[in-house]
């Protein structure tokens, strides 16, 4: 035999359901608010300032980069089995030995 359904008991549940759901819609929507109007007060304080130009790069830099990209372009490569040795003799020698052992341990 089923139980008789309350249908009373059940409205109320689902209209308490519902009034959680708009409660938290209404703090979401002003969560929003708040982000929107620090994103754009942040976008326009960084437009009010002078623009911020990169630091042009010496030729000192500019031989460490590329020195630094073709060792990290080498490790990307070799089995991992090397990383340590190569990583090691950098630490200790620097980058051009690194490269060195690197392309050696790459054939």
């Amino acid at each position: 035999m089923a139980r008789p359904i309350d249908t009373n008991a059940a409205a109320r549940r689902i209209s308490g359901h519902l009034s959680a759901l708009v409660r938290d819609l209404a703090t979401l929507t002003k969560g929003l608010q708040n982000a929107a109007r620090q994103a754009a007060a942040s976008s326009a304080a960084a437009r009010a300032g002078r623009p911020t130009r990169r630091r042009a790069l010496t030729a000192k830099d500019h031989a460490r980069l590329k020195l630094q990209g073709e060792y990290l372009g080498l490790m990307r490569h070799l089995p991992k089995s090397h990383h340590s040795r190569v990583k090691a003799l950098r630490a200790k020698q620097g980058y051009p030995p690194a490269i060195k052992l690197a392309r050696r341990l790459m054939k």
